[in-house]
């Protein structure tokens, strides 16, 4: 599944889950391709090299201690919570709300709308393989995500398709003393299951 929107100042269309395959996808991602122009140098951040496959701190690789990467876990933890809820109405889903920034409301709620209707066994599976640093405000996370065959039938409870894995990097940036998520864009890289964290209701 996808779904490219123009592009706003220097990001580009955003992804939450890509199409990496040419296998179809159970949810609807947003994905657009990163080019050089919207990607400046940014000064290194994590020690952990692009592309790693170790498990490295698999916890914190989730949940920080960095707030930037914190504010990914929260953003995919409410992302699950109100497509279990079944609804994508902003009112009655602000804690997925404010977890992104005013401008990433634009892709972030039709894509949860795109969504409901199945259930998810958690947050989508996700885990930081790098980090960097565009000032005091801005972080940009290299991750994997478990794109396909996380949620699953309603009814049956089955997994909607097989296991599929696909790297993304995601922006996000400091609102004041939130970190809130930007922008999530898939960048077409091949990552694997031991390199994410699953975390279940």
């Amino acid at each position: 599944m996808t779904r490219t929107r123009p592009p706003r100042g220097l990001l580009w269309p955003v992804v939450l889950l890509s199409a990496c395959s040419s296998a179809p996808a159970d949810v609807e991602p947003l994905v657009g391709p990163p080019t050089a122009a919207t990607t400046p140098e940014l000064s290194a951040w994590s020690d952990r090299a692009a592309g790693s496959t170790a498990p490295a701190d698999a916890v914190e690789a989730v949940t920080g201690p960095d707030p930037a990467v914190a504010a990914l876990a929260t953003y995919l933890r409410e992302q699950a919570l109100a497509v279990n809820a079944g609804t994508a109405d902003p009112e009655a889903v602000p804690a997925f709300t404010a977890s992104v920034t005013v401008a990433a409301r634009d892709w972030a709620l039709p894509l949860l709308a795109a969504n409901l209707g199945d259930r998810m066994p958690g947050p989508y599976p996700v885990g930081v393989l790098a980090g960097e640093r565009r000032g005091d405000d801005v972080a940009v996370l290299s991750i994997c995500l478990q794109d396909r065959g996380w949620q699953v039938d309603r009814d049956t409870g089955r997994p909607l398709g097989p296991e599929h894995f696909g790297t993304a990097t995601a922006t996000v940036r400091r609102v004041g003393d939130r970190w809130l998520v930007d922008d999530v864009v898939a960048d077409g890289g091949a990552c694997a299951a031991g390199d994410v964290v699953r975390e279940v209701f």
